[in-house]
């Protein structure tokens, strides 16, 4: 558990990092391991050095000694000579001398004598070498014990042990580590401050100025040519990069900004198109009926005329015929009646679509304007759209937006939520709370899921492709809602559970709401 959590800490510290820190803190790395390897390696060859001096040194004594036995052949003429040197310099700390056996012959240490060395004589005699090893007394003082052979006649009598004090040189090879420790410190510091430095003028400040220029581009504002100048060709290089990729992405973005201009405006008048025609077959319809009344009309008052001429009009014929009548003009009333309203709906609707001018109106009766000019495409269907809004709801905005807004959504739903047999119903739901009107738009068709759902908005994404969608009308519903109504939009759908549009938008208060609100 501990070693995952971990890991996570320290993929979170990389990311973390800036460039700079990641080249310093590698540069610095390379150079203390470098640096120390030289502290290590002039430490090991200092205490090499040092240890040849003793071994030069001490095996000159032993030669002395050697040389002193060979010449007198006793003992006694050693145990001076060792009490000599011991006296003569106070760093020798004990000298003595033992036989192949271990057993010590002579020693500045007089209790000694006649003893046993605790030192490895036998394992001496058998190298033919000498012994250097630095041990510290049980106060931790530092000393340096010698084991030398003694020879004779070039044959091996015995054992030489001497114990040095190393004090003084041990203090002078620790200040001399200490030195060079610290000078080795003041390097490192020094270069991974000087590498600092010039990654920040050479790297990281053109990196920076770069940095800051592409985010006010991300954020829309107006690119100004980059001119670093800086010692680095590649830096350089770079910026001439960034510089005209930024006017082609410019130059790029103004063209799709026109072409999607184009092609918003070509949806406009496609759906614009589909609501003329539309709304021609469904007027055709009450106009046909009043044509056909009339002309029964017509036929009938012939028929009165002509038996009234001849004066053969009984009562039960002015009867008949002033019920025709009758009946006839209800027809025509009824469905001239019902042209006018078509007429009227589509001219507002279709001037507010085309329009993007603000005013004053109902909402609900707004609503139902814009339904009864889709009333063409929606009797088609088995669907049944419901509107969930006070009567009484005024506002001052963009009914154009809002008409839409809302026959865009309405198409979608039954090009992509239902099948053909299907009977759903489509809820429009109007609130409003202080200067803030909510516009909910709801079905219970398929629905979509949650990634497909979230690419509702964006230009040219469609799942109809094969079937003639170019992803431009839900686009121009975002549009609607983030700037000409100025508002927020979000859609939330489950596969099987339908969708659900929500925007929301402020809206001004009129002189009849506020009237109305003041009576209530």
């Amino acid at each position: 558990m501990l070693q995952p959590n971990l890991d996570k800490g320290m993929d979170k510290l990389r990311r973390n990092l800036s460039m700079r820190s990641k080249i310093v803190f590698l540069f610095a790395v390379v150079i203390i391991i470098l640096s120390f390897s030289f502290v290590a390696f002039d430490f090991y060859t200092l205490r090499k050095t040092v240890e040849k001096t003793y071994v030069a040194q001490l095996e000159g004594v032993a030669t002395a000694i050697n040389g002193h036995y060979e010449g007198s052949h006793s003992i006694e003429d050693v145990q001076q000579f060792l009490s000599y040197i011991h006296g003569k310099d106070p760093n020798f700390l004990q000298l003595t001398l033992t036989d192949t056996d271990g057993t010590v012959l002579a020693s500045t240490d007089s209790a000694s004598i006649g003893g046993q060395s605790p030192n490895d004589t036998a394992g001496l005699l058998e190298r033919g070498q000498s012994v250097v090893s630095h041990i510290k007394d049980s106060g931790g003082m530092p000393q340096v014990m010698l084991l030398a052979p003694m020879f004779e006649d070039g044959a091996t009598i015995g054992v030489l042990e001497v114990l040095f004090d190393s004090s003084q040189e041990e203090a002078i090879i620790d200040k001399r580590e200490r030195w060079i420790f610290i000078v080795a410190w003041f390097i490192i510091l020094l270069a991974v401050g000087s590498l600092s430095l010039i990654i920040q003028r050479l790297l990281i400040a053109p990196l920076l100025i770069l940095r800051k220029s592409a985010m006010a581009v991300q954020q829309g504002e107006r690119h100004v040519q980059l001119s670093l100048n800086s010692a680095s060709r590649e830096i350089n290089e770079l910026s001439g990069a960034f510089n005209d990729m930024v006017l082609n992405l410019e130059n790029r973005y103004e063209e799709l900004q026109n072409a999607q201009k184009q092609l918003v405006q070509s949806e406009k008048m496609v759906a614009l198109g589909s609501l003329v025609a539309g709304i021609s077959h469904e007027i055709n319809t009450p106009v046909g009926i009043g044509v056909t009344a009339v002309s029964f009309l017509d036929q009938k008052t012939n028929e009165f005329a002509a038996l009234f001429r001849e004066n053969k009009a009984k009562r039960s014929d002015v009867e008949t015929y002033l019920r025709t009548i009758g009946d006839s003009i209800a027809i025509i009333g009824t469905n001239l009646q019902r042209a006018s309203d078509l007429v009227r709906s589509f001219k507002q609707v279709s001037v507010d679509q085309s329009s993007e001018a603000k005013r004053t109106f109902q909402v609900k009766d707004y609503l139902e304007e814009v339904l009864l000019s889709l009333h063409p495409r929606l009797k088609k269907t088995h669907h049944r759209v419901v509107v969930d809004c006070e009567e009484s709801l005024e506002i001052t905005s963009y009914p154009g937006a809002i008409s839409q807004i809302v026959t865009n959504l309405l198409m979608n739903s039954l090009i992509h939520a239902y099948e053909p047999d299907d009977e759903g119903t489509i809820r429009l739901s109007v609130t409003r709370s202080g200067d803030k009107l909510t516009l909910r738009y709801s079905d219970d068709g398929k629905g979509m899921e949650p990634d497909v759902a979230d690419k509702m908005f964006d230009p040219f994404f469609t799942t109809n492709r094969g079937g003639g969608g170019t992803g431009l009308g839900m686009h121009i519903v975002y549009n609607l809602a983030t700037q000409t109504l100025g508002g927020t939009i979000r859609c939330d759908s489950e596969r099987g559970r339908g969708i659900t549009v929500t925007i929301e938008f402020s809206v001004a208060a009129t002189a009849r709401a506020s009237a109305l609100a003041r009576k209530s």
